[in-house]
């Protein structure tokens, strides 16, 4: 027997001033991502680079 679960997805980029700085705060983003965590997200991959200012954050959460 096979369960279907499915997904709903989200793209996620965090305002540029978490990215911006030199040192990025790890605990900031932690945080963020904890928050997106607790709603039932599940972060799935994260993208950098390409001309894009700050990392690009992709979660998914069954439906």
């Amino acid at each position: 027997m096979t369960t279907d679960t499915r997904w709903t997805y989200k793209v996620v980029r965090f305002k540029p001033s978490t990215f911006f700085r030199l040192h990025p705060d790890p605990d900031e983003v932690a945080e963020q991502l904890n928050q997106l965590g607790r709603e039932g997200w599940e972060l799935v991959h994260v993208v950098e680079g390409y001309g894009v200012p700050s990392p690009v954050f992709y979660l998914k959460r069954p439906v």
